[in-house]
């Protein structure tokens, strides 16, 4: 069974983010990154130590800065909040899932064919 991930609040998840688009970076990076109104300097570093504290991210010294990375690949981290989200809200049907998001969001048949098309390449593995 794979890792339990912990979850992310928003403003940890809105850093992570931004740390997997750019790959990595200093706090000023961040925040240069962030949409207005841009948090402070303190809020974003405070953040990132919470990310280091959970694992998410790890860095190193350059100069008397740090530059931070992550430690958690994005798509591990999606993978890990979709199945959180099958399990709380769709009792682990993946069916009952597409079936919300078919009737909620209004799927177009290009999508829904590109969904089965993936489930069936699955399938065959």
């Amino acid at each position: 069974m794979a890792k339990k991930i912990p979850e992310l609040t928003r403003g940890e998840e809105e850093v992570m983010q931004i740390l997997w688009s750019i790959g990595s970076g200093f706090v000023n990076d961040i925040i240069a990154r962030m949409k207005e109104p841009k948090p402070k300097y303190t809020t974003v570093a405070t953040f990132i130590k919470i990310l280091e504290n959970k694992g998410f991210v790890r860095h190193e010294a350059v100069g008397k800065s740090y530059l931070y990375f992550p430690l958690v690949a994005k798509e591990e981290y999606a993978g890990n909040v979709m199945q959180s989200m099958l399990s709380n809200y769709f009792d682990g049907s993946l069916s009952q899932m597409v079936s919300f998001f078919s009737q909620k969001e209004n799927i177009s048949v290009k999508e829904m064919d590109e969904i089965l098309e993936i489930v069936e390449k699955i399938r065959k593995g």
